[in-house]
């Protein structure tokens, strides 16, 4: 998903949802940052998509299962030896797993 899109998403009125939040807590990153991911399932969180803007957190269908270092690195907090194309393709891919399990367990749909 490039910028334009991103940016475009988060336009649309904030999704802030609990169930999913709470989901994501002690599951496993889904994001996994080769160097960075700290692998344990105590510190996952539900991470939001970068671009949001200073203090503005995207919308929660904007987001990944993340350990805190993954996290971390996707919010810039920390360097990573990564370009950032990088960084953000291991977001989207863990977005997509991510969503993947939350239609599992009917916490989203499709129509």
């Amino acid at each position: 998903m490039n910028s334009a899109m991103t940016k475009s998403l988060s336009k649309d009125k904030r999704v802030v949802s609990t169930k999913i939040r709470k989901f994501a807590k002690g599951r496993a990153c889904s994001i996994r940052i080769p160097g960075v991911c700290n692998g344990n399932p105590e510190t996952t969180v539900w991470c939001h998509a970068p671009g949001g803007g200073m203090g503005a957190k995207q919308s929660d269908e904007l987001g990944a299962f993340g350990c805190s270092s993954c996290h971390d690195a996707i919010d810039g907090r920390i360097p990573v030896d990564l370009r950032k194309q990088s960084v953000s393709l291991y977001f989207w891919e863990g977005h997509a797993e991510s969503l993947k399990i939350l239609r599992q367990n009917n916490l989203v749909t499709f129509a």
